[in-house]
């Protein structure tokens, strides 16, 4: 279980810095070089499954 928590924290913490350094770019009129927009996209989309499946195992095992 300690595993699952970790891997589950771990996604949370990389989709919020991601959707805080997009979200205030576009808020402040930064404009980003095209290739880190994509790698941080590209890093958000891989963090989705794993929050997915890890929050699953953690309702499942919920005593």
């Amino acid at each position: 279980m300690k595993t699952i928590n970790l891997f589950w924290s771990f996604s949370l913490v990389m989709l919020g810095i991601g959707t805080i350094i997009l979200a205030g770019s576009n808020l402040l009129s930064i404009e980003l070089p095209d290739f880190m927009t994509r790698s941080i996209g590209l890093i958000d989309l891989a963090s989705l499954p794993i929050l997915g499946y890890t929050t699953v195992k953690k309702l499942k095992n919920k005593p």
